[in-house]
């Protein structure tokens, strides 16, 4: 014979353990979704005469590994202004070869070559800089961008969606005024 409490468990038992384990789902679900976080172009005075203007992300390569990705703009006092994409990826996962040039690839198939500035003295093999030239201002801002990182294992490709490049657009016309 069935006890009152064993009949209640059968009958909602399967209900609140689909529950659950529908609500556990739907957590991991969220957490694992990668999501968009938007960062502002900020500008910050270095010393009196000189100003940095960058944008910060964080975007993963086809292999999942994370990378920071920092497009920058220093002016100097006496008026010298050079853009910069930087590139840390996670210490002892990713090794850059040096020098090398990073490959930038829009959605129409123009690619650009940024020049490697920490072929000489790198702070890290993690991290890698690029000279950004008008040429890289000039590439189509419409659909993702590929940036191909040279890399001592070969290369890898981060896909720069849309949203970033939006606000890149905005770090180089903020700059140049």
């Amino acid at each position: 014979m069935v006890s009152w409490c064993q009949s209640l468990f059968l009958r909602w038992g399967k209900v609140l353990t689909l529950t659950v384990l529908s609500f556990g789902l739907c957590c991991a679900c969220l957490t694992l979704w990668p999501v968009a976080t938007p960062a502002l172009v900020r500008e910050t005075t270095e010393q009196p005469g000189q100003t940095l203007i960058q944008s910060r992300q964080s975007l993963r390569d086809q292999e999942g590994n994370t990378w920071q990705v920092v497009l920058f703009k220093r002016t100097k006092a006496n008026g010298d202004r050079e853009t910069n994409l930087r590139l840390v990826g996670f210490p002892g996962v990713t090794s850059f070869r040096h020098p090398a040039p990073l490959v930038v690839r829009d959605n129409g198939g123009n690619t650009v070559n940024l020049t490697d500035l920490l072929a000489e003295k790198s702070p890290g093999e993690n991290v890698g800089q690029f000279l950004v030239t008008t040429d890289f201002t000039n590439l189509q801002i419409n659909g993702i961008w590929e940036l191909n990182l040279p890399l001592a294992g070969g290369e890898q490709q981060i896909k720069v969606p849309y949203f970033v490049l939006q606000e890149w657009q905005s770090l180089l016309a903020k700059a140049s005024d």
